[in-house]
């Protein structure tokens, strides 16, 4: 119920809870952190807590009339904006603006979530500005961003700022076993999940077994032979939408080869399933060759976004790797 159902953030909830039971909320919030660790919940939560009619201090009731509307998104006085294709865009802050300068319909305060800030035009955010700097006095802003410098100086710097943190991945696998993934599912998620439940969450919904097949080839390809890898580069850049996960489930692969050469620890590893074939392939390579795999695998992903060719990039990176294990 309320602030207790957001996972993970209790220094942050007691914080927000202890300030609106106060009545000293500042007129603009800024929630940064990572995607998916309680950000936009949290947000929500706060318009509830402000408008709940049980008269619960600092927190809300999340059954009352004015709970449910909130929760539904139909609440006359919160709203929640986000970005209309790639931004926030001006029209829709000139329509917070003339919303925000009204007395509250039937609520105690108004609210205005603007999800994704950091996406807001140049144009978006100066006419934010004023709203900002003159605020209403029954209005709150809070603006969700990843940081406070992805928006231009004046805004940030007229919001108090929340630091969401990311969650450790021994919390989130833990979540996700509540949820009903099993120990070595829960652990690979939460290692790639980089520190997010929400990522976590969607990561179990998404096709892993297709991205362990593709890291199967990548760390089986043959030597001298160029063919397999302009075939495995085709099948990873036809699925876009998973690349980065890709990239990331094979840097968990070869960080695993440098724990199993080192430690033999099976219980220190994310793909513990696969503890006998990593085992196998980190004795047929030194350290300094596995080192060079992790060190090549990351390097591509650090670079995802930045290349004007991910085909070329990834081609780079398997005939590396094949040469590396090879060598």
């Amino acid at each position: 119920m309320g602030f207790s159902e957001i996972f993970g953030q209790r220094q942050v909830i007691s914080l927000v809870g202890r300030v609106i039971e106060t009545g000293r909320l500042p007129h603009a919030l800024l929630f940064t952190g990572p995607k998916g660790v309680g950000r936009s919940l949290t947000a929500v939560t706060v318009a509830k807590a402000l408008n709940c009619l049980a008269g619960i201090k600092g927190d809300c009731c999340d059954r009352c009339p004015a709970c449910h509307k909130i929760a539904k998104g139909i609440h006359p006085d919160v709203h929640l904006l986000a970005p209309e294709g790639a931004t926030l865009k001006i029209d829709q802050i000139r329509t917070l603006t003339q919303e925000a300068a009204l007395r509250p319909y039937e609520g105690r305060r108004k609210v205005f979530i603007l999800d994704e800030a950091e996406t807001m035009t140049e144009q978006a955010q100066n006419a934010l500005l004023k709203t900002l700097e003159e605020p209403p006095g029954a209005t709150l802003l809070i603006l969700i961003a990843p940081e406070a410098s992805a928006l231009l100086p004046p805004i940030a710097s007229r919001c108090s700022q929340i630091r969401f943190a990311p969650l450790p991945e021994s919390t989130i696998a833990a979540r996700l076993q509540e949820q009903g993934c099993d120990e070595e599912e829960a652990h690979l998620l939460a290692s790639l999940a980089a520190g997010s439940l929400g990522r976590a969450q969607e990561l179990r919904q998404s096709a892993l077994q297709e991205i362990w097949d593709l890291i199967d080839q990548a760390i089986a390809l043959s030597p001298g032979k160029t063919l397999p890898v302009l075939e495995l580069t085709e099948r990873v850049v036809r699925r876009k939408e998973t690349l980065s996960l890709f990239l990331e489930a094979l840097l968990a692969w070869c960080r695993d080869l440098m724990v199993s050469k080192v430690t033999r620890h099976e219980a220190r590893l994310v793909y513990r399933r696969h503890g006998a074939a990593l085992k196998r392939q980190s004795e047929r390579l030194t350290l300094a060759q596995l080192l060079a795999m992790y060190h090549t695998v990351k390097q591509t992903l650090d670079g995802l976004g930045r290349y004007a060719n991910p085909r070329l990039s990834l081609e780079i990176m398997f005939l590396k790797l094949r040469d590396l294990q090879t060598a």
